[in-house]
């Protein structure tokens, strides 16, 4: 059970349930001057000891003190406040995510500035930082296809061989996702073998493309991987697109005419779509971090596999103590609720007694 406030962060959640606390009191006086207010209306303030003999306001004190005092452990309950030492296993769960990174021509497209292979790279680093204990590989894709990073947890890493992706690591052009699911597809039938998980679970790809000139059966590939993986896709580009330069050539690269002309790269929502093969997994790249937290929600609805297990040395957490009291306080304003008129019945026969003494005395 985690704590609803960081240890480091006592400073913000002390002052909040201080003023809680504080506007707590001031709504019960209230409440209490308006329900002397109101019997004030009926019987004059001055009259009441004569008329009730057994009346007293303080009767009703203590329930603004269990209120009160209850909330209080409430609050300090909620916060779950840490102390002593204990050693706890921790068993560590861990997803397999392999990214295929589309570095064909059209990436470079600068509709997404300063160029959608840039932003690609940019999104696939904000969700490593959000999956610190999954393990990542990558797979780059034009053409054709090849394993640049194998799944890792060395997060560094791949994070390097990120950086050094770029439309030139592949020689053939044109965008083949059914090569890369393909690859992927192998990447995970081997980790199987070594690791004895066939199950897809813990596993998912992600597609990270602007659709544009697909070619190979991409909807029957699609379906294979998908007994290996989950598959996610993050569309990246815009349907309006922008005009991509023709490559640069070494003079020995064999390239097809139409990739020697400037061309106007769109994003090919449709195909992608089809890839995604389900409405929640098919993400387009947004300005914001929305499409970061979509794609890191649907990871998490993803099992995880157990990696290891170890001791460590943790703070105790200690709200059963806090919240002991609280139950307590609340019961007791239940129970003096229900004694309140006893009290003054016993009070309107002692008034009463002493009323008597002094009449013969």
């Amino acid at each position: 059970m985690s704590a609803l406030f960081s240890d480091t962060q006592w400073h913000l959640w002390l002052p909040l349930g201080a003023a809680a606390l504080v506007m707590l009191a001031l709504v019960l006086r209230r409440m209490e001057t308006r329900r002397r207010v109101r019997l004030e209306r009926v019987v004059d303030a001055r009259l009441l000891p004569r008329l009730l003999p057994g009346y007293d306001a303080g009767v009703r004190r203590p329930l603004f003190w269990l209120t009160l005092i209850g909330f209080a452990a409430l609050i300090l309950a909620i916060t779950q406040p840490r102390w002593g030492q204990a050693w706890v296993e921790v068993e560590k769960h861990s997803r397999d995510v392999l990214v295929l990174l589309d570095t064909s021509e059209s990436m470079n497209a600068a509709d997404l500035r300063p160029s959608r292979l840039v932003r690609a790279r940019q999104k696939i680093q904000s969700l490593l930082e959000r999956c610190s204990g999954d393990r990542f590989g990558l797979i780059a894709f034009a053409g054709g296809a090849a394993l640049q990073c194998p799944l890792t947890l060395d997060h560094a890493y791949f994070r390097g061989v990120l950086d050094a992706v770029d439309t030139n690591t592949l020689s053939a052009k044109g965008t083949d996702i059914a090569a890369a699911l393909r690859e992927a597809a192998e990447v995970f039938r081997e980790d199987a073998g070594r690791t004895g998980d066939a199950g897809k679970g813990s596993r998912a790809i992600l597609v990270v493309s602007d659709g544009e000139h697909v070619s190979g059966d991409v909807l029957k590939v699609a379906e294979e991987a998908a007994a290996y993986a989950e598959i996610l896709v993050l569309a990246v580009g815009t349907e309006e697109g922008a005009i991509v330069p023709p490559p640069v050539t070494q003079g020995r690269e064999r390239v097809a005419p139409e990739f020697l002309q400037p061309h106007h790269a769109r994003l090919d929502g449709e195909t992608l779509r089809t890839v995604a093969r389900d409405y929640n997994a098919y993400v387009a790249l947004s300005a914001s971090n929305d499409d970061v937290d979509r794609l890191q929600r649907e990871l998490e609805r993803l099992s995880g596999r157990a990696q290891a297990s170890a001791l460590r040395n943790r703070l105790i957490n200690r709200y059963q103590w806090p919240l002991s009291v609280a139950i307590v306080c609340f019961v007791a304003e239940g129970l003096w609720l229900g004694v309140m008129p006893y009290v003054r019945v016993w009070r309107l026969r002692r008034a009463g007694g002493v009323m008597e003494l002094g009449r013969y005395a």
